[in-house]
């Protein structure tokens, strides 16, 4: 039977990758979700009167866009979709949940080259940490008993 014994070592590589996964969310909440978004909220399209199509908004339909606006996803609960046949593929975001949609994939925007930069910048910090890390650990031994 095979036995991995956990390590300062394991523990802040499962850190840094989850960190590293994080930092991609973010972006992926703010460079696709975060785009149709703020296209629908800039062309007020706030009452299924004002409902936009992917066309009419300038925002190209892909595949991560179209998962995050499947039946019961989180962006699905803020945007909604018209059920008239002839206008299906038409969304708008109900005045009630403009705010939160707002707070949630608006803000800021954020650069392809920013998340490139912020991830080198986080390899190369953890990088020092497990190259320094046995020295820390020497340091600590010494000093606690």
């Amino acid at each position: 039977m095979f036995v991995r014994i956990m390590t300062v070592d394991s523990m802040l590589q499962g850190v840094f990758l989850g960190v590293i996964i994080a930092v991609l969310a973010v972006a992926y909440n703010k460079l696709v979700i975060g785009k149709f978004v703020k296209a629908l909220i800039k062309a007020e399209a706030v009452h299924p009167a004002f409902a936009k199509s992917f066309d009419q908004l300038k925002v190209k339909k892909n595949f991560m866009l179209s998962f995050a606006l499947r039946s019961g996803g989180t962006l699905r609960k803020l945007v909604l979709e018209l059920d008239d046949k002839d206008k299906k593929g038409h969304y708008y975001i109900p005045e009630d949940k403009l705010y939160r949609a707002g707070r949630l994939y608006g803000g800021k925007d954020v650069d392809l080259l920013l998340v490139a930069a912020a991830i080198i910048v986080l390899c190369i910090f953890f990088a020092i940490i497990l190259l320094c890390m046995p020295l820390f650990m020497n340091v600590a031994s010494n000093i606690i008993p």
